[in-house]
């Protein structure tokens, strides 16, 4: 295992929260399972080489979580499990894409006030012809009351104007799927693993710089790209599960 020092050195994240951060995933993993006593604060600053005050404030941070108990005279134990994992099932086909949307709630950041271009780079491959002109929404999604995705779309403006407030108020792939006469002849997107920025972490709750998950998304009508998105959300939501011995179609 590196040294904690080094390792603690390598972000620019405040010291403490990357304890947090460490001491969180022990929880969550069942390292330290719940009822049981954790390493003494002062065992915990040998271990970690930082300050009284420093490690005060990361166990504190986990106690306002309530995720510790600490107890004067005794130490402080484990009160819960950590916070129930968020997971998502990737959407692997536009059926799936389309159930996903239709859960989320969609709150507007930014809208266009006339037509737009698709940018040069889409990021992934796509042989589709562009629209003249585009819609251009960023907006943030929601479920359960909390941050999902914050996301950048772009919709052939000829399409937006069949229903823009569809477009407006929510996800874009179930209202493209609902269009009568509108079938999506190709559809692809690419997952990375990319560093929060900062509009990005702020719509996410999360640190500038955290991992987030970048899905890149268009779909095409008669080969147009009549959709492109580039979406992003945290990476606990991605949960990939394959059978590895399933027949290819």
């Amino acid at each position: 295992m590196p040294d904690a020092n080094d390792l603690l050195s390598r972000s620019r994240e405040p010291v403490y929260l990357q304890l947090a951060t460490i001491f969180r995933r022990q929880i969550e993993s069942g390292a330290w399972r719940p009822g049981e006593q954790i390493p003494s604060l002062e065992a915990l600053c040998r271990q970690y080489g930082v300050a009284r005050m420093t490690m005060h404030n990361a166990l504190s941070r986990l106690d306002e979580e309530g995720l510790v108990e600490r107890s004067r005279g005794r130490g402080t134990f484990v009160k819960a499990g950590g916070r129930e994992c968020r997971r998502m099932a990737l959407p692997i086909n536009w059926n799936q894409a389309v159930a996903v949307g239709d859960k989320l709630s969609t709150e507007a950041i930014v809208e266009s006030t006339a037509d737009v271009p698709l940018p040069d780079d889409l990021g992934m491959p796509c042989d589709g012809r562009r629209a003249d002109a585009y819609h251009f929404l960023h907006r943030a999604h929601r479920t359960d009351g909390r941050p999902f995705a914050v996301g950048e779309v772009y919709i052939a403006a000829d399409v937006f104007a069949r229903d823009p407030e569809a477009f407006r108020h929510g996800a874009s792939v179930p209202v493209l799927d609902r269009f009568p006469g509108l079938k999506v002849n190709a559809a692809r997107q690419r997952l990375s693993i990319v560093p929060a920025g900062a509009e990005s972490a702020s719509a996410l709750e999360l640190a500038v710089g955290a991992p987030v998950a970048e899905l890149r998304r268009f779909a095409c009508v008669d080969d147009v790209i009549v959709y492109y998105a580039r979406i992003e959300f945290p990476t606990e939501y991605v949960c990939l599960d394959f059978d590895l011995l399933a027949p290819h179609s």
